[in-house]
Order: structure tokens, then sequence, then C-alpha cells
């Protein structure tokens, strides 16, 4: 691909990146994306063959962005397991930019099965396995009963309604957020 083809595939995956993060799959045309990046329609469908293939182009590269500085999370061996796991949140709040919970619809909902499935396995990938990770070689043992992988569900569970766009400055910070979620709010157990 020219060096003028990677430009238009990138303005484009950057205006539907915003398109589709703020208003959902759904209430985005290909329309308005072509026309956000100076781009005709026949331009569009040059790159991308639809609108589902421009979306998984959105996510692809998403994923492999946050993917990047979640490794070097992962992989840093001076913080210990809460410190990671608060950096883990802090970069999909600033990295990630996008409703977590309009993402996973769209993906359960508005999308082939293919794409479903493709899309599920790049985002176990580059978001579950770099955090499954953590939780596996943690410092801290878990409560009898909970694996690594329940672990790992529920602080994505947990972690969602703080990385939204519109909550960027919520009452509670991540650092509570992730204190939270592994020490309770219980003073003691008595």
């Amino acid at each position: 691909m020219d060096k003028e083809m990677k430009n238009t595939r990138a303005k484009i995956i950057q205006v539907a990146t915003r398109l589709f993060m703020d208003n959902g799959y759904q209430s985005t045309s290909t329309r308005q994306i072509a026309q956000l990046a100076e781009v005709t329609q026949p331009n569009l469908y040059h790159h991308f063959k639809n609108k589902e293939e421009v979306y998984v182009g959105v996510i692809e590269s998403l994923l492999s962005d946050v993917n990047e500085e979640l490794v070097k999370i992962v992989e840093d061996e001076t913080l210990e397991t809460i410190s990671k796991l608060q950096k883990f949140a802090e970069c999909l709040k600033t990295k990630h930019p996008f409703d977590f919970d309009l993402m996973m619809l769209d993906f359960r909902t508005k999308l082939t099965k293919e794409t479903q499935l493709k899309l599920f396995s790049l985002w176990n990938q580059s978001y579950k396995a770099p955090l499954l990770k953590i939780f596996e070689e943690s410092d801290f043992s878990l409560r009898t009963g909970l694996t690594a992988e329940i672990a790992t569900t529920h602080f994505l569970n947990t972690l969602s309604p703080y990385i939204k766009t519109e909550q960027r400055s919520t009452a509670i910070s991540i650092t509570q957020v992730v204190d939270f979620f592994a020490f309770g709010i219980l003073a003691n157990k008595n």
C-alpha cells in the first residue's frame, strides 16, 4: 500500500473511531465517516468493503495501541499487583476512548457471527490476557474459590462504568476503584 493510501485509510479509521465510540455502531453511517474524513464514499469503499469492515479496522487499531501499553504494565517487575491493576485501569481510562458497555453491545448485537468471533478473540488477546496474567502472577492470594479468570472478568466489569468517555471526571478515582475491588468496603470482617 502506498503512503497516500495508508494516510487515507488512517484518516478514515481516526474519524470512524470517534463516531463509533461516541454514537455506537448502529448510529454511525459510512456517509458520516466519509464526509468527516473528507473522502468520497466510493473511496471509503475502496479501503473497506462495508461499515462492518470499517468497525473491525477501528477495533483492531484501538486494541493494538492499548495492548502495547498494557503489556508494558504487566511486564514491569518493579510494580506490585495493586500498582499494576491501578496502572492497567488508568491506561484503559485514558487510552480506551469509548463506552466499554456500548462496544460490547455492538459486538453482540450488530455484527455478523464471524466478525463477533474475530473481535472477541482480539479483545481476549489484547485486554483480557494481560489482565489475567496479572492475577495469575499476583503477589497476593485470591480468596478460596476464586480463580484468576473470575477475578479478571469481575475487575473488567467493575471498571467498566469508570472508563466511559462521559465519565472521565467522577467522584471516585481509579485508585479508589481498584482499592474497593481488591479490599472491599468493610473496615474488617467481624
